[in-house]
């Protein structure tokens, strides 16, 4: 089965799912739900997606969203974990759970945590708001987040700059791992995170800086990051 086939079959929980996510449906259902925004380049995934059996889902492209009945918000990431690693492709999911009344509100919690993993560049998993809080916090305060986007402008307009805190970040403030990652001598490195500081005002080798720089870095990407998600 194609992607293209898959999406346009239509099948029954399209519409059902649908009428969930918008605080609608029969009365006769589950009465609490992991919502799941999910995103993956290969369409066989969406296509096995489509397919399942046991979900109600609302796929488009590249991405949708998913309804996993759950009971309780401890259950909800250990069921969608199961179900992310039968998946054979990349797929990223942002989950959340709430009761029948609230999935409207828990689906826009699930599409952040999506695009927050996508725009910081987190590996193919399974996001909840535990693992994405600073982020989420951000991005849920637009004049936060544009100050921070501002603030990491001047960085993201060097490539050199850009990269060494890129590879700082992801080596968790580790310079000799960053180095050997970018494959420079560790003074290179200390050069350019003494430049990022001179440019931002926030010092990449002090807590505080790294939560601001990591933060401003995730405010920057996501204006321009921004899931294929079914419009509801």
């Amino acid at each position: 089965m194609t992607i293209t086939e898959a999406v346009s079959l239509s099948p029954p929980s399209d519409a059902l799912a649908r009428a969930l996510l918008t605080g609608e449906g029969p009365d006769d259902l589950p009465t609490a739900y992991a919502v799941v925004a999910c995103h993956s380049a290969d369409p066989a995934v969406v296509a096995t997606l489509a397919a399942h059996e046991d979900l109600l889902c609302v796929l488009a492209g590249p991405g949708g969203y998913l309804l996993v009945p759950c009971a309780s918000d401890r259950m909800a990431g250990e069921a969608v974990r199961d179900l992310h690693v039968r998946l054979t492709g990349h797929t990223w999911m942002g989950v959340a759970w709430g009761t029948r009344k609230d999935l409207a509100t828990v689906r826009a919690t699930a599409a952040d945590l999506l695009t927050l993993a996508l725009a910081s560049r987190r590996d193919p998993g399974v996001y909840e708001l535990r693992h994405l809080l600073a982020g989420f916090a951000v991005l849920r305060r637009p004049d936060t987040s544009a100050r921070l986007a501002r603030l990491i402008e001047p960085v993201v307009d060097r490539p050199q700059l850009l990269e060494a805190l890129r590879a700082f970040l992801a080596e968790d403030g580790n310079r000799a791992g960053a180095a050997r990652r970018l494959r420079i001598h560790r003074s290179t490195l200390d050069y350019r995170l003494r430049a990022i500081e001179r440019l931002t005002g926030a010092r990449p080798t002090s807590p505080h800086g790294v939560l601001t720089l990591d933060a401003a870095l995730t405010a920057h990407a996501v204006r321009s990051i921004r899931p294929s998600l079914p419009v509801l």
